[in-house]
């Protein structure tokens, strides 16, 4: 695993909390990114409801690039979420910091990209497509993109003006479409998969569970009654985490070199 990319076409159609839940049932390691330029960390003051103050995140890694030590300080602007298993990098505090995060992001991609090194994967919560300084660079250097919409008609409907220019881009400027798939919040309310993957030409990757109760939990930190493990919620999270493995594993198998060059590096190296 390495890198996975969230994002949407049009507003609250379930990114964060989706993130959120994937970062918790992850089975390595996993730095959690807000990414979201639209401001406010929607975790801070949600999951954590304001307990943590918002001063770390991605305006101090902005800083700490500009000064050259981004690798080194990049630890220091995340937070734990659950113990050190899961960290936290809290996303900006309002909008007008926006324009600061254009020369962080190309950098921050590598900096994501090498922690597979030490054994840490990455889920990034990039907000809705066509920000101004948004967070494209992290998109296009991600080894899964997903693509997060409800099934509504005007959700796909955003979807679709889209998911053409996002899938151009990936192949133009980034490590290609076969890293993009679309993911479901809510499926058959009202369309089924099979016709969300007809009307956007993308392949649905999985569904989550349209669960209100556990979703509040994570978006506004909301009591739990039940089981929170056994919540509908996350019984698809665990799905969605198989599924975007499989996705990643079919990226790399095609990026990798063929046996036969091996053997020619070996013969003429």
């Amino acid at each position: 695993m390495a890198v996975v990319a969230l994002t949407s076409a049009r507003g609250a159609p379930g990114v964060t909390t989706t993130a959120l839940a994937m970062a918790m049932l992850w089975p390595r390691p996993v730095v959690l990114v807000e990414a979201d330029v639209a401001g406010s960390s929607s975790i801070l003051a949600g999951y954590l409801r304001g307990t943590v103050p918002p001063d770390r995140g991605l305006v101090s890694l902005a800083v700490s690039h500009r000064r050259g030590v981004l690798d080194d300080r990049f630890y220091d602007q995340t937070i734990g979420l659950i113990e050190n298993r899961v960290r936290l990098v809290p996303g900006l505090v309002n909008a007008q910091q926006a324009a600061s995060m254009d020369k962080l992001w190309s950098p921050l991609g590598m900096v994501l990209a090498n922690l597979e090194r030490t054994g840490t994967d990455v889920i990034i919560d990039a907000g809705r497509l066509g920000m101004q300084h948004g967070p494209m660079p992290l998109l296009r250097s991600a080894d899964a993109v997903l693509l997060v919409t409800r099934t509504t008609l005007p959700a796909v409907s955003a979807a679709r003006a889209r998911v053409h220019l996002l899938r151009e881009d990936l192949v133009e400027l980034g490590q290609g479409d076969d890293t993009l798939a679309v993911l479901l919040v809510g499926e058959g309310q009202p369309y089924r998969a099979r016709e969300i993957r007809s009307a956007l030409s993308t392949p649905v990757l999985a569904a989550m569970a349209w669960d209100q109760a556990a979703s509040d939990s994570l978006s506004q930190g909301a009591a739990y009654g039940r089981k929170f493990a056994a919540a509908p919620l996350f019984r698809s999270t665990r799905v969605v985490i198989g599924a975007v493995h499989e996705l990643i594993e079919r990226h790399r198998t095609r990026l990798a070199p063929a046996p036969e060059t091996l053997m020619e590096e070996r013969t003429y190296g």
